[in-house]
């Protein structure tokens, strides 16, 4: 077995590559290196699987984390919840699978607003409302 410093190496090591597939949408390869008790975990970069997904408008990629468990409403390091991401990054989508997971459209980002107040397409606005 190796040291605690190789074992936490070997960690960022596969966050780095982890959250590189999060964000590019490659499901096998997120399959592949995510353990089940993974889905909550923050990652290096203070953020959570489910961030990721949503802030790269990766619909399917959502679908999957929600299935094994991920914290719909769960914060990163900055207070900003997976609805908020999609939301700040216009992914109509990502929003609509949050909301229907049981997003809460109420919590407030660090700058105090709310996900309707940040939206700025009518699209997602009809979504939060």
């Amino acid at each position: 077995m190796g040291s605690r410093s190789e074992l936490l190496n070997t960690r960022k090591m596969g966050d780095k590559e982890l959250t590189w597939a999060l964000k590019n949408g490659d499901l096998d390869e997120v399959k592949s290196l995510m353990k089940e008790e993974d889905v909550n975990r923050t990652l290096e970069g203070g953020r959570k699987p489910l961030h990721y997904a949503a802030d790269c408008g990766q619909a399917e990629m959502l679908e999957f984390l929600l299935s094994k468990g991920a914290d719909v409403n769960a914060p990163d390091k900055h207070g900003i919840t997976p609805l908020l991401s999609a939301t700040y990054e216009g992914h109509c989508s990502c929003v609509k699978i949050l909301l229907e997971k049981g997003a809460d459209k109420e919590r407030k980002g660090p700058d105090g607003l709310s996900a309707f107040e940040a939206a700025e397409t009518d699209a997602i606005k009809a979504l939060l409302k």
